[in-house]
Formats: C-alpha cells, structure tokens, sequence
C-alpha cells in the first residue's frame, strides 16, 4: 500500500513540475512577444517621420530605409498595414510594391510557406491588401503545388491571380480546387475590370453555373453594355433563374431596343419574369410600353402591379395615362395599385 502511495504522490510530483515547467515558459513567450511589440512599436515612432517622407515626398531614397533584421521588417509589415488604413492611396501602394519588391520578397515568401495556415492567410490578406505585384508568382506557385489549401486560403490566391494577372485567372475561376458559392464568385468578381469581365464572358458557356449566376448579375450591376446580346442568349435558357437574371441585368441596363424579345415575358407563368419585364418596359418608348404595362398593372401580384405603376408612371405623359387606369379601368386591383402610385414622388 505504501509503494502505492508513493508512486502516486511521484506522479503527482512529476506532473506539477511539468505544468509549472510549461507555466513558465508560456510566461517567458508572452515576455519575449511583449518585448518584440515594443520594439516594433519603437521603430514605427523612431522612423515614421522617414517613411512618411518616402511614402509622401517624391524623391526620398530606398537605401536609407533598408532593414536590418527580422524585427525590422515585422515593423515595416506592421507600419504598411497602418498606413494602408488610414491614408491607402496608389501612388502610395506603388511605393510600398516598390520597397517590398527590393527587401522583403524573401519575408513574404517565408511567411507563405508557413505550417500555419492563420499565418499564411493573414499573409495574403496583405499581399492583396499592399498590393504586391512582385508575389504573383510566389501565390500561383503556391496553388499549384499538391497541397490540401483551406476555402479561406484558395479565395486569397484567386484573388490575388485576378487581381495581378490579366488572363490566368480564367483557368482558376472555371475549374477551381474547392466548390465556390454565389458570395464567393461575387467577391472575386468585383475585383476584376471590365476587360477581365469580358474575357471570362468569352467563356461563358463553360463557366460553373453559379459563376455563370453571378456574371450575369455584375454585368448589369456594372451596366456592361457590350454584353447585352449575351443577356438576350441566356432569356433562352431552360433554367428560371438565369432567365429571371438576364431580366433584371437588362433592366438595370436601362435599355429597351429589343422589345419583341421582352414582351413573351409579361405573360410568363413566373410573376418574377413578369416583375422584370415591368421594369425593362419603364424605358421603352411609350407607345410601345403601355399596352404591356396596362396589361401588367392588372397582375395578380401586387409586387409586378405595383412595379407596372411606377413604370407607366415614368413614361411621357405618365401621370396622365395612370389618370386613365384609375377613371377607366374595370379591374379593382389595377385601380387601387394607379391611385396609390398617382400621388407618391420619385
């Protein structure tokens, strides 16, 4: 029984030696994170008077700004992400690109390699975010290799691909390593410019059909003119909601030149179909408008009467061909929906 006891109480022993052991060491690696703050938090008061100048002033040199060590370039990481919040410019990021390019490429691309994945996202945030054109083939190196990348860290890499490349990014955005959703297609397609936009388009037809979704709605968003006949394609599709999106793009495109290729839709089984059309027809000529609005402004769906309201509203002689509705029409819901739009400013 006492050998028991005895061996008890060593393991007991044992165990609070390592507990304090990692206690303390946890404590040391707090100080040490402590200390290296400070230090950073030092260099930033000591030189930003010189990074202002150079990031600020036209003619200030490199040279002088050249870091010495690790610590230093941690400052100079922390100091660009400052000043990238509160002062962000072009003329700025280009002469962040310009410094990183020539001192920090090897720290970028350390921290990419990384074994911790929130170390190598946060790394990417900031490649985008500092614009450093000089990773782009570190990212797409990095993509390539036969490594298990979390969603977070692939979005980054496409991002960063859009953002550097004029035309790599397609082969990434129509096959890409993970299953995107519509949010994630959004986001990256904001990030791209017209012409990026028209060279996917080149590709629709073999586009993932959310990304396909998503062109759709950014080219009306983004009133992509060029692309209306792709628009008046997809009003083919045997799918609904790529339809119903074409719909709302040419509506938001505020054009109505192909009025023969609309007017099916205002009698459509979908009164999302028949809403859009109510707005595509708001900026057709009146003559052509108002016998489908009028016959819209007695839907069955207070949303598309209400729309075809505002939409004959907006006509020439608008007020007037409402009056009508109101003192001639025999259907109480299109009364009530012109009398109620009659009255409201736009």
């Amino acid at each position: 029984m006492d050998k028991i006891l005895i061996s008890l109480l060593l393991v007991i022993v044992v165990l609070l030696i390592i507990l304090f052991a990692l206690f303390f060491l946890l404590v040391f690696y707090r100080m040490q994170e402590v200390k290296k703050k400070e230090k950073v938090i030092k260099y930033i008061e000591d030189r930003q008077v010189d990074w202002y100048e150079y990031l600020l002033e036209e003619d200030m040199s490199l040279e002088g700004l050249k870091p010495h060590g690790n610590l230093e370039l941690e400052a100079i990481d922390e100091l660009f992400f400052r000043v990238n919040y509160h002062i962000s410019s072009d003329e700025i990021k280009e002469k962040v690109n310009a410094f990183a390019a020539v001192y920090m490429s090897d720290y970028y691309k350390g921290k990419l390699a990384s074994r911790s994945r929130e170390l190598r996202i946060n790394t990417l945030n900031k490649i985008s975010l500092f614009h450093l054109r000089f990773m782009l083939d570190p990212v797409s190196a990095l993509l390539e290799k036969k490594k298990k990348h979390s969603k977070t860290e692939l979005l980054l890499m496409y991002e960063i691909i859009g953002k550097f490349s004029r035309t790599d990014f397609v082969a990434h955005f129509i096959a890409p390593k993970v299953p995107l959703g519509e949010f994630d297609y959004k986001k990256l397609l904001m990030g791209l410019d017209e012409e990026q936009i028209n060279l996917l388009a080149e590709d629709f037809d073999v586009l993932p059909e959310l990304l396909q979704l998503t062109m759709i709605e950014i080219i009306g968003v983004h009133h992509y003119l060029d692309w209306l006949p792709l628009l008046h394609k997809c009003l083919d599709s045997s799918d609904q909601e790529m339809r119903i999106r074409a719909l709302k793009s040419i509506a938001e495109l505020e054009v109505a030149d192909s009025l023969e290729l609309y007017e099916p839709f205002s009698h459509s089984t979908i009164w999302e179909e028949r809403l859009m059309t109510a707005k595509i027809f708001r900026f057709a000529p009146t003559e052509e408008a108002l016998p489908i609005l009028k016959h819209l402004i007695k839907d069955p769906t207070y949303q598309v009467r209400a729309q075809a309201a505002k939409s004959i509203k907006s006509l020439k002689n608008g007020h007037q061909a409402l009056y009508s509705v109101i003192t001639m029409s025999s259907d109480e819901f299109a009364v009530d929906v012109a009398e109620e739009m009659f009255g409201k400013e736009y």
